[in-house]
This record gives structure tokens, C-alpha cells and sequence, in this order.
């Protein structure tokens, strides 16, 4: 499962070459594309604060077609062991970006994002960056 964080998706709204030729090579590899409700909320969110209902419908027709997984009880623990984890190196990232690695590592996923400094210090999480 490819996980696409908030940035790839931005990147993919504004007609990104790169990561749409990334998404269509995953789907013709049987890869399911796939994000999470906090993700979600972030572009929503930014979308309606620019009042921008072209895309806020587009990117309601886009989620139509990947796979959105949710914060559960496993989610919580494993974010909370995210953020543990990163207190005692000393690293402190948003709580967003921790439960969305949560997510990522609850599901055996692997997350595309280009804010990869925000997530790389968290253990068995499988980033990549499409635009490296």
C-alpha cells in the first residue's frame, strides 16, 4: 500500500508530472493508493480556508478512488510509542505527522512524502520521497 502524504497530494492537484507518472506506474503495479483522514482534514481544511470549491470538489472526486484508513485504538498506541520514541532523541515533529507514520506502520504501508525531515526519525516506517 502507497500512502500519500498531504504534500504529494498538493504536488498531484498542481499537475505534478513526476508524482502522477508515480501514481499511475504504483496502480499499473497492483499497488493500492491510499491516505489517511488526517491528511484528508489538512488539504480540506486548506482548501476551504482559500474557499477554493473547484478543487475541494475535485479533491472529493479524487478520494473516490483511494483508500483512506482511519485512527483506531492500534493507531493510538503505536503513536504514542512514536512519540515516546522520539522525545528520548530529543526530536519533536507535529502530532499530525505522528499519527499519520502511525497509520503508515499499522497497516504495513509505505508513505511518499517530500517532508521527509519530519518523519525520518521514526522507526519501521517505510518513507520514500517521489520527487528525489
Amino acid at each position: 500500500m502507497i500512502f500519500l502524504d498531504t504534500n504529494i497530494i498538493s504536488y498531484y492537484f498542481n499537475s505534478n508530472v513526476i508524482i502522477k507518472d508515480k501514481i499511475l506506474e504504483a496502480i499499473d503495479n497492483d499497488e493500492t493508493i491510499c491516505t489517511t483522514i488526517i491528511n484528508i482534514y489538512e488539504i480540506l481544511k486548506g482548501l476551504k480556508w482559500k474557499n477554493n470549491k473547484k478543487k475541494e470538489d475535485q479533491f472529493k472526486d479524487f478520494l473516490e478512488d483511494v483508500s483512506v484508513f482511519t485512527v483506531d485504538n492500534n493507531v493510538i498506541e503505536m503513536a504514542t510509542n512514536i512519540y515516546v520514541d522520539l522525545r528520548k532523541k530529543g526530536v519533536t515533529i507535529g502530532d499530525a505527522d505522528i499519527l499519520i507514520a502511525a497509520i503508515v506502520i499499522s497497516n504495513n504501508g509505505k508513505l511518499v512524502s517530500n517532508n521527509t525531515k519530519h518523519y525520518k526519525d521514526i522507526e519501521n516506517l517505510n518513507l520514500t520521497n517521489w520527487l528525489e
